[in-house]
């Protein structure tokens, strides 16, 4: 009695569905890339030029100056999620400006904040010579 397949018997494995997955892939990438032809003749001789280019600086980033309430009229002074008093804010706000001149500050103030601290902040601003302040809110449409 034998049992599975006899010794004669090949096993063979078809490989016409590969070859033609292979041959798909291989015609989508030729249909999807694009051929650039560079437009760059070497036999040119460009000018030079004799002096060195000026490019100003890119803008600086705004520093953002979230002004939270604690309650009780408590408030914290929060740049890049880190909490610092209001004489640590007028340093950093010195420190920027001595980097940049242009350098501008948003302040986003919570609903539940007094004036009085909005107003700090931008004392501090003021303090040390920035000028470009501008302050964030939500705009509620049809509420």
């Amino acid at each position: 009695m034998k049992f599975g397949r006899e010794a004669d018997e090949a096993i063979e494995m078809n490989m016409t569905p590969m070859i033609d997955c292979i041959f798909q892939l291989i015609l989508f990438f030729l249909v999807t890339s694009s051929f650039i032809k560079l437009e760059q003749d070497l036999s040119i001789n460009l000018p030079v030029q004799s002096r060195e280019m000026k490019v100003p600086p890119p803008p600086a980033r705004p520093i953002i100056v979230n002004v939270k309430y604690l309650g009780a009229n408590r408030v914290d002074y929060v740049v890049e999620n880190e909490s610092m008093p209001l004489q640590a804010l007028t340093a950093n706000f010195s420190r920027a400006r001595a980097r940049n001149k242009d350098q501008a500050v948003i302040i986003r103030g919570d609903r539940r904040v007094r004036w009085d601290h909005i107003a700090a902040v931008m004392g501090s601003c003021a303090h040390a010579g920035i000028v470009k302040i501008s302050a964030s809110m939500e705009i509620n449409e049809g509420r």
